[in-house]
């Protein structure tokens, strides 16, 4: 869970590895559902950056977007890549995990500087735990986003604290905002190979 590794693994060259076999079931796998599931989520969310954006560039003003567990960040990396848009959205990326701040860090800024941005970017190191002790607090966020989203973090999350959540995710927007999450769905074909051989445990 949380690993910025596997997924850019998931994204990378499925034909990965030191021999042929490795490349084998290196490939076998990213195949399996899950994955290709995380492929197509990708898709989905860039697609998404492109509407909102879109919306809030219409109505004059640059899209306030936050991301609640953004591991690598995959879907801004292709965003900024792909769309001059870009430059009219301001991202707030929260991960707990120092290091992969660091890597979404260094790579945003890498393709910013390829591709000639001048999208804002803050990034806050901050646990689910953390937000939710703000909430608890009565500490109401102000509504200020466009864009909140949350993806593949609900999957190891129980629905009391999801629950929790997205009320505090629905306060944080602006009107007319979107909040999106995302969740594995219980139809999940490889769902007992990787309880069982993986010992990789889901919310579903």
């Amino acid at each position: 869970a949380g690993d910025y590794e596997m997924v850019n693994m998931i994204l990378n060259d499925p034909f990965e590895g030191a021999s042929l076999f490795a490349k084998s079931v290196n490939f076998w796998f990213l195949m399996q559902a899950p994955a290709a599931a995380h492929r197509n989520r990708i898709d989905y969310l860039s697609e998404m950056l492109v509407r909102e954006v879109q919306r809030t560039a219409g109505a004059g003003r640059p899209a306030r977007i936050f991301n609640l567990g953004c591991g690598p960040a995959a879907e801004v990396q292709r965003f900024l890549k792909t769309q001059p848009l870009s430059d009219a959205a301001n991202f707030t990326l929260v991960d707990f995990n120092e290091d992969t701040l660091t890597f979404a860090r260094n790579r945003l800024a890498e393709i910013k500087t390829q591709a000639k941005r001048s999208t804002e970017f803050q990034f806050v190191q901050q646990s689910v735990h953390q937000v939710l002790k703000r909430s608890s607090r009565g500490e109401a966020p102000a509504p200020e986003f466009d864009l909140v989203y949350c993806a593949g973090l609900f999957d190891y999350l129980s629905d009391r604290i999801c629950q929790r959540l997205m009320q505090y995710f629905y306060e944080m927007l602006a009107p007319g905002g979107l909040l999106v999450s995302t969740n594995v769905d219980p139809s999940n074909p490889n769902r007992h190979g990787m309880e069982y051989l993986l010992e990789w445990h889901l919310n579903y």
